[in-house]
C-alpha cells in the first residue's frame, strides 16, 4: 500500500489544522497509508519510507519555520534516495503579503533538488494551500482538495 507523510510544524495551531485536512483529503484519494507527525519528531526514516512527503510550515519573517528548515537540511543525508517520491507543500502566516508564497517555493526546491515530483494546483493557491491565520471554509476545502490530489498521484506513481 502506497504510503504519505504528512509533517508540519505548528505553535498556534493553524499549520496543524492544515494538516489534518490535508490527512482527510488523502484518506479520500483510496487505500493509502497516511502518516501525520510534526517536523521536530520526522527522520530522515520516515522520510525514506514513505512513497509521498506533504511539509507544512508557519511563515516567520517571509520563510519557514527553523524546525522545518532543519528536516530540510538533516535531508541531505537521503541525497538520491527520494528521487520520484511525491513532493508537496503547505503554509499559513499572519497576514497577506507575509511570505506564504515564499516558503512554500522554499520547502518545494528542497523536494525538487532531491528530485521529487511534484505537482501544483490549477485552482486557488497554485504551489500549495496557503491559510492567513485560522483556514475559513475556503481554505479547509482547499487543504482537502490538495490532499485528495497529492493522494491520487502517489496512487497512480505507487497503487
Amino acid at each position: 500500500m502506497p504510503s504519505i507523510l504528512i509533517c508540519y510544524s505548528s505553535k498556534s495551531g493553524n499549520t496543524k489544522l492544515m494538516a489534518e485536512q490535508i490527512l482527510e483529503g488523502v484518506k479520500s484519494a483510496g487505500k493509502i497509508k497516511v502518516v501525520l507527525k510534526e517536523v521536530s519528531q520526522t527522520s530522515n526514516e520516515d522520510l525514506l519510507a514513505a512513497d509521498g512527503i506533504i511539509i507544512g510550515s508557519p511563515t516567520y519573517f517571509g520563510t519557514l519555520s527553523a524546525e522545518t528548515k532543519e528536516l530540510i537540511d538533516t535531508s541531505i543525508k537521503c541525497f538520491g534516495k527520494l528521487i520520484g517520491k511525491v513532493g508537496g507543500a503547505f503554509t499559513s502566516s499572519g497576514g497577506v503579503a507575509g511570505g506564504n508564497e515564499t516558503t512554500i517555493m522554499t520547502i518545494l526546491q528542497g523536494l525538487l533538488v532531491h528530485g521529487m515530483v511534484v505537482q501544483g494546483l490549477q485552482h486557488g493557491s497554485h504551489y500549495g494551500p496557503v491559510s492567513i491565520g485560522k483556514p475559513d471554509d475556503s481554505g479547509i476545502k482547499e487543504c482537502k482538495r490538495y490532499g485528495k490530489q497529492m493522494g491520487q498521484l502517489t496512487l497512480k506513481l505507487f497503487g
